[in-house]
């Protein structure tokens, strides 16, 4: 009978101080006034005429908030309502010049949507970050593990180019355990950066020059493909 009792009030307790569980990236969250959606979100060394500072990088988150009222919202410095943090240090939202579509701050009419870009200056080496989103009209939490994809147009260079050079060694001198082969894409962070069916013309493209022409010729390929380049 103690232990229910006991369980009873642990419940309680979990209850009246709002303790949940933390969100993924697709998952809505909503106060009944507002709703959130967190649509993408990746880190960029550079975007438009903006280069983050060294050892650094641009977090850039893309959401979507709808007013759920019948009337229109007042307006709302959205950029306040959001937290970034990891290992115990927190982030501040970066205003940055040359991106478009920023949600730093806006109003909505009944029922709209607006999506856009809130952006933070992280370290240029990590990826697990936690986010809370600050409903504005409830004051409630909602809590977010971000999956990031890295977009920083110089590391994915340095890995496809290095990919590249391991396939081309490989089938001149096998390797111990068999050749790295052309059968598999080039993927970094789960993501494909090269298809299978381009690795031979980008070797033979690449192949002679010198290091600085073939870090041009596997940017111009990246950014052509839609890698490192902010939307």
């Amino acid at each position: 009978m103690k232990r229910i009792i006991f369980a009873i009030i642990i419940s309680t307790l979990l209850a009246t101080t709002g303790c949940s569980s933390t969100l993924s990236q697709d998952d809505q969250a909503s106060d009944n006034v507002h709703a959130l959606l967190i649509q993408s979100t990746a880190i960029y060394d550079k975007i438009g005429e903006d280069i983050a500072p060294e050892g650094e990088a641009y977090l850039v988150i893309k959401l979507q908030i709808e007013n759920l009222l019948s009337h229109d919202d007042s307006h709302r410095q959205w950029a306040e309502q959001m937290a970034l943090e990891r290992s115990n240090e927190q982030y501040n939202p970066t205003f940055i010049e040359s991106m478009d579509n920023l949600l730093w701050e806006t109003t909505l009419l009944k029922y709209e949507k607006k999506a856009g870009y809130i952006a933070f200056t992280v370290p240029d080496d990590t990826f697990d970050y936690r986010l809370t989103f600050t409903f504005p009209a409830s004051n409630t939490e909602a809590v977010y593990d971000l999956n990031i994809v890295d977009k920083r147009i110089s590391t994915n260079v340095d890995w496809v180019i290095n990919r590249l050079r391991q396939i081309a060694n490989s089938e001149k001198i096998p390797l111990i355990g068999g050749p790295i082969s052309k059968a598999h894409p080039i993927m970094y962070r789960g993501i494909v950066l090269v298809p299978k069916e381009e690795i031979s013309q980008l070797i033979e493209q690449t192949e002679g020059s010198t290091e600085d022409a073939k870090r041009a010729l596997v940017e111009d390929y990246l950014i052509a493909h839609g890698h490192g380049r902010f939307e």
